[in-house]
């Protein structure tokens, strides 16, 4: 069987901003035909009245509005970030990240182990973006860590800054770190869209951090971590 790639050897590079624009209109459009679609169902449960065809539909309906939920994260991912920045303290920050975790990942939560070394320090922040750029480096360590090893996140101050690192154990090497987030669509991982690393790095550009990600051969463990300026710090360079 012949490769699928090699019709698009000599394809043309396509623009970020053509690629967004897309991206925006085809989930605007799937979107609209999915409310349509819930809807329908919603008269239809109405008409059944109780019984077995309505709890079937509310199962459809149900089903419809993840998907929904899904296209509404794709867009996201591309839209224009504007933040609003506000003074916030960090562990007020990381209890609400915690209770995110433990509502999303109601079994795989039980297997992050929590350490926070901070006092009272405050964060110059977003606090809807941050949030989600340390959700999507949660996500990142459950969805493709390896067995059943346990998760450490750690936040701590260093020279003026807020660490936040994701830590977990690993039984293969890890490559190729240089390149996590550099460019979107890039995932080799089965379910995977190459998003998630690609919208963090989008959101510190913004909020002026950087993303670490570094794999210790020594102790087997990968370590990702967010850095940000503490109030006061100014901002770093979110290409060092």
């Amino acid at each position: 069987m012949s490769d699928p790639t090699t019709n698009f050897e000599n394809a043309p590079d396509i623009p970020l901003p053509r690629l967004v624009n897309f991206v925006k209109q085809v989930t605007h459009d799937v979107r609209n035909g999915l409310n349509a679609i819930d809807l329908q169902s919603a008269y239809i449960a109405e008409i059944a009245g109780e019984g077995e065809l309505a709890e079937e539909l509310g199962k459809l309906r149900k089903m419809v509005s993840h998907v929904t939920d899904d296209m509404r994260d794709l867009s996201a991912r591309f839209s224009e970030l504007r933040p609003v920045l506000m003074e916030y303290p960090v562990h007020e920050l990381l209890q609400g990240l915690k209770q995110a975790v433990e509502a999303e990942f109601e079994t795989q939560a039980k297997r992050i182990v929590w350490e926070v070394k901070m006092g009272d320090d405050e964060l110059e922040m977003d606090y809807t973006l941050l949030t989600g750029a340390l959700m999507e480096l949660v996500r990142n360590a459950i969805h493709f860590r390896d067995g059943d090893l346990a998760i450490h996140f750690t936040a701590w101050n260093e020279a003026g800054n807020v660490v936040f690192e994701v830590r977990q154990g690993r039984t293969r090497p890890v490559t190729g770190l240089e390149q996590w987030g550099q460019a979107p669509l890039t995932s080799g991982q089965r379910g995977g869209y190459g998003l998630g690393l690609f919208y963090v790095r989008r959101i510190l550009a913004t909020l002026g951090g950087s993303l670490d990600p570094v794999y210790d051969a020594k102790s087997g463990e990968l370590r990702v971590r967010l850095i940000l300026p503490l109030k006061g710090q100014g901002r770093r360079d979110s290409n060092e």
